[in-house]
């Protein structure tokens, strides 16, 4: 039983489209900034604020276009009765 509901698991697994494995490389990016910004700041090491600012930005700009089209390709999907994967969802018919 734990077998197929594993198999089933497994179908459905799709790997990483690329904008959501940038979006999260974007992620690492503006935490590692700003986490060495403020290491750099405790050792009194002078850091480049603006450098750090700028890629935090970058990163947080990104990450608000990722969603934003994503938030788009659902809305889309769900227009045009399409599932995650492309496909036509099969409408159900009641008949009473």
């Amino acid at each position: 039983m734990c077998e197929k509901n594993q198999s089933n698991m497994d179908k459905r697994k799709r790997p990483w489209e690329f904008s959501k494995k940038l979006a999260a490389w974007a992620v690492v990016v503006a935490t590692v900034s700003a986490a060495a910004s403020f290491v750099l700041a405790v050792y009194d090491k002078q850091t480049v604020s603006d450098v750090t600012t700028t890629i935090f930005t970058a990163c947080v700009g990104y990450l608000v276009t990722y969603a934003a089209k994503s938030a788009t390709e659902k809305v889309s999907r769900n227009r045009h009765g399409l599932d995650a994967d492309g496909n036509p969802i099969p409408v159900e018919n009641k008949e009473e």
